[in-house]
């Protein structure tokens, strides 16, 4: 398992776990997570943190090797 430095990384791991899971429970279990490190972290920052990860993804793009 990876070792994050703070919220703010695990975060951003458990938002891209939610949209890469294998599974529904998989994603499910992300989104909660995501949930509780949220409420350790301000709105801007949530907010900006979800941002980064949405642009992430986004130039990821879906594709054949795509992860999303």
């Amino acid at each position: 398992m990876t070792d994050f430095k703070g919220p703010h990384q695990a975060l951003a791991a458990a938002l891209v776990m939610a949209v890469v899971a294998n599974t529904e429970s998989r994603a499910a279990e992300s989104l909660k997570l995501a949930e509780n490190i949220s409420s350790m972290l301000d709105k801007d920052t949530v907010q900006q943190i979800q941002d980064v990860v949405e642009v992430c993804l986004t130039m990821l793009g879906p594709g054949e090797d795509s992860a999303v």
